[in-house]
This record gives C-alpha cells, sequence and structure tokens, in this order.
C-alpha cells in the first residue's frame, strides 16, 4: 500500500511499530507515536484517532515490468548498511504452507475463496470487492462497476502485475477487451476503437491517443486477511 502521509496540512513520518492487528502490520508516525493501520490507513490511537490516509495508486509488478514502462525511474539501495541479504525472502515458506495462517486467530472466516489465495483488493467509497488471481486466469480484462464507479481490473500472470483503472473517461464509460501483439499485452475500447497498453492504462493507437486512465488504489493481499478487514467485500468468482 502507498499512502500520502500529510493530513491535517502536516507531513508526518512513519516507521514500523512491530505490532499487528488481526494479522497485519500496525506503522506509527513519530510526531504523535500514534498508530495506523496499513491496511485501511487508519489511525486507531492517538491524536490522529479515526483520521486516514489518503491512498495512493501504486503497482506490484516486477522490475522488468517496471523499467520498461518507467526507464528513469529511482530505484531503492540495497545497502543500508544492514547487511540484510534482500535477495532471499525469509518467508518464502509462509507462503507456500496453506497451513499457516497468520501468527493470531483468524478474525472471521469465509469459504467462498481459499484463505491463503491472493485476490486483488479494491475499496471506493464504502464499498470493496477481492478478485482471486486464481480466477483471473493468465491475461484478464474485467470490467467491472465499484460504488457506481466504471473499473477495469487487468491481470497479466507472465508478468506478476495486477491494477485497476476507472474506465470512465470525458464522461463516457468505456468497455474493454483484451488483445495481444508481439509479446506486448493490450487493450481496446469498443466504443472507439481505440488500442491502449494494458498495464499502464495509456491510449497508444486510436482516436484516443495520448489518453491515460486513472489509477485506482488497490492492493494484493491474502484472502484471509482482506476479509478480516472488510467483512463485507463482494468477491469475484469466475465469470459474472
Amino acid at each position: 500500500m502507498v499512502y500520502s502521509r500529510n493530513i491535517d496540512g502536516e507531513t508526518l513520518e512513519f516507521g514500523v511499530s512491530g505490532k499487528l492487528l488481526w494479522n497485519a502490520l500496525l506503522m506509527y508516525d513519530r510526531q504523535t507515536h500514534s498508530l495506523w493501520s496499513h491496511i485501511t490507513g487508519e489511525a486507531i490511537s492517538g491524536k490522529p484517532q479515526g483520521k486516514v490516509l489518503k491512498p495512493l495508486p501504486s503497482t506490484q509488478t516486477t522490475w522488468k515490468e517496471w523499467k520498461k514502462a518507467n526507464p528513469t525511474t529511482l530505484l531503492l539501495s540495497k545497502d543500508d548498511g544492514s547487511g540484510r541479504r534482500y535477495e532471499r525472502d525469509p518467508y518464502e515458506d509462509y507462503y507456500q504452507n496453506p497451513s499457516k495462517i497468520g501468527l493470531s486467530p483468524r478474525k472471521r472466516s469465509d469459504s467462498r475463496i481459499p484463505p491463503k489465495d491472493k485476490v486483488l483488493g479494491v475499496k471506493i467509497g464504502e464499498e470493496a470487492k477481492a478478485f482471486p488471481l486464481r480466477y483471473l486466469g493468465d491475461f484478464s480484462i474485467l470490467n467491472d462497476q465499484l460504488s457506481g464507479i466504471g473499473i477495469v481490473v487487468i491481470y497479466s500472470k507472465e508478468k506478476q502485475t495486477a491494477v485497476v483503472f476507472d474506465r470512465t473517461l470525458n464522461g463516457e464509460v468505456l468497455s474493454f477487451e483484451k488483445e495481444e501483439e508481439a509479446g506486448n499485452l493490450y487493450m481496446r475500447d469498443k466504443e472507439t476503437g481505440t488500442l491502449w497498453l494494458a498495464l499502464t492504462g495509456e491510449a497508444v493507437k486510436g482516436r484516443l491517443k495520448g489518453k491515460s486512465l486513472r489509477q485506482i488504489p488497490s492492493m494484493v493481499s491474502f484472502w484471509f486477511a482482506w476479509i478480516d478487514y472488510f467483512p463485507d467485500t463482494k468477491a469475484f468468482l469466475g465469470q459474472e
């Protein structure tokens, strides 16, 4: 998750508290020493309790895909003085073992999706929805609606990337279908026939060339974590 750290005219600085709430990390801010949920962005203690950080669009992807789309990007250095080996994931066994579900008892149980399945979670307004990666296939373009806003969910298993865009442009709600050319992932809108780069939401050919879709904040999470925080969530369970 990525948030703006500006709230009520003040820029906060955050660190890792070492504490968990419902098996999810809690941050703290160094100005008020309050605790914040990293999943909801809400302050759960201290002076700003009840305040919510503004989520910003972000993409969980491979370095190869990110660099191709953003060739001048800055890269966080691995040389932080700790000597930690970042090429090795200490949680690899946890990810692969379906019997290991969190560090504390689950708050809720929901059998619609296996608890350790990864889902792409989206929340707009008061409405939330989870899209299990297993149901999105190898390359999917899914037109949907959440809180009255038309969205398009895009997932590529090969490129390990899942993103969500607002499919309303200039007051018109577009409908997309997938198109694959020369190893690149594209989508085409049915309304104008414009060709778009699927993972960036940029129009590259046709009437809308040069336009970009607005990316909507989303996160990849285990189902058991998502359902604990968003108990009323909808779930995509295949073709609807």
